[in-house]
């Protein structure tokens, strides 16, 4: 037989490849599932982190004056001056250290002020003791409060 006639009576089939099992990749509708959950917890996160930011600027406020009050008693106390501590409660709203004819001014973190600051001086002596005792009490945004409170052995605690 010849092969030419059986050729011709074959009909010819398509070839058609063979499509995988496991594809690789995301489809666009997984894709734009993933976003919406993604944008809907960063927004649920935003109130929270910036409640927190704006208590760590509250605490770190206090925990710096209470720093800053403990080195220059000890200052004080090594060069025989005396240091004092002006607390400018108007705005803008810092702390200034003068000791002899240096003075250095730390300004309160943006939203953070004072509620009060009773005395609004405070002269650390060159023998530890503070001439009055005080508190400061800072403030935020938010109305939550930190308090710096000085003793007369001058001795500074955040509270």
């Amino acid at each position: 037989m010849d092969c030419t006639l059986l050729r011709s009576r074959i009909p010819e089939v398509p070839i058609v490849t063979p499509t995988r099992k496991y594809q690789r990749g995301f489809s666009m509708i997984e894709l734009m599932i993933g976003l919406v959950v993604f944008g809907i917890l960063v927004g649920m996160s935003v109130p929270t982190f910036q409640h927190y930011s704006s208590s760590q600027q509250l605490r770190g406020s206090a925990e710096n004056l209470v720093q800053t009050i403990q080195l220059q008693r000890s200052r004080a106390m090594a060069t025989g001056n005396d240091v004092v501590i002006n607390f400018n409660t108007a705005a803008p709203a810092a702390w200034t250290v003068m000791s002899g004819p240096r003075s250095s001014r730390t300004d309160l973190p943006n939203g953070v002020t004072y509620a009060s600051a009773n005395p609004t001086s405070l002269t650390l002596k060159r023998d530890g003791r503070v001439n009055t005792s005080g508190t400061v009490v800072f403030k935020n945004r938010t109305g939550d409060s930190a308090t710096v409170s000085v003793q007369l052995s001058g001795l500074a605690l955040y509270r």
